[in-house]
């Protein structure tokens, strides 16, 4: 049920639960916090992790979002139901921009997208913890009273307004699959939005040798060049570009274990459209925090 409740070497007083479907990235955050000195237990979703919350008590609760059963945010309003004041960090592939913004006492207080370093997420974990006033500094169970009214706060990778005014002029979609790359061009394509298509990564790297681009979004599994080789031959020539990678198969390990990546966000296959459209839309805003910023950008969508 837990990858492990091992006791902390720094820091008795703060215990996070670590709640994450994917069970390497959970155990990368787990054993990271774990030698940083921390209390740490662990959930494979987010029933089990509500279950846990319910007999034991956090400092810090550190979730995704995308998971089976009860999803990250659907794990955060259980909690604010009960009024409880618990600080959240969300962890995840994409930052649920639509579902959010509009929910000000959910009280999640950084989101990190994935990949992120160990050196993300631990800043991140000590200054959340930090910030906690001395009523949240004492351990919180699911019904604790008083609950936030300090609004979403974007920590790590994200910054600034969930709907930002600017997204890419220029796309390039890296998709081996000619149904992806109807539907790329279908839902983004519009007035002063070019969308070019290449159906492998070695036309993927000639394409980004030739023109200017604000944005790639790219599977990983292509032929001659895959996603995460494509992505690394970018860095290595020290292009600064947003990079999303929607997959159908994401490459959690090869991802975590290479933050020079430097991923804006990452998308699993299938998706809906709307989702697509707002991974694009943030891009411009995440990418501002990595360092990557768009030349040319157009308000859309």
């Amino acid at each position: 049920m837990k990858d492990g409740a091992i006791q902390p070497k720094k820091r008795p007083p703060c215990r996070i639960l670590v709640v994450d479907d994917e069970a390497a990235i959970r155990k990368l955050i787990t054993a990271a916090l774990v030698a940083d000195g921390y209390s740490v237990d662990s959930a494979e979703d987010g029933a089990e992790a509500w279950e846990t919350l319910q007999s034991n008590r956090y400092n810090l609760l550190i979730t995704d979002n995308s998971m089976p059963n009860v999803t990250g945010l659907e794990l955060v309003r259980m909690l604010r139901a009960q009024n409880a004041t618990l600080p959240v960090v969300m962890a995840t592939g994409i930052a649920p921009i639509e579902e959010s913004g509009p929910h000000p006492k959910l009280g999640i207080k950084a989101i990190i997208l994935k990949p992120f370093t160990i050196q993300e997420m631990l800043s991140t974990v000590a200054r959340v913890l930090r910030g906690a006033d001395d009523h949240n500094k004492a351990p919180q169970t699911a019904a604790a009273t008083g609950a936030e009214d300090d609004g979403v706060s974007q920590g790590g990778k994200l910054a600034g307004p969930p709907f930002p005014a600017n997204t890419p002029q220029r796309i390039l979609v890296v998709d081996a699959d000619r149904n992806f790359r109807v539907l790329y061009a279908d839902a983004l394509t519009i007035p002063g939005v070019e969308v070019d298509l290449v159906e492998d990564g070695a036309a993927g790297w000639e394409a980004l040798q030739t023109r200017d681009y604000s944005l790639l979004i790219t599977e990983n599994d292509l032929p001659n060049l895959t996603g995460v080789e494509l992505i690394a031959k970018l860095r290595a020539a020290k292009m600064a570009l947003p990079v999303v990678m929607a997959a159908t198969r994401l490459p959690v390990y090869h991802l975590a274990q290479n933050p020079s990546l430097q991923l804006t966000a990452t998308l699993e296959k299938p998706f809906a459209i709307d989702v697509l459209r707002a991974t694009v839309k943030n891009a411009s805003s995440v990418a501002g925090n990595l360092g990557l910023k768009s030349k040319n950008c157009v308000g859309i969508f």
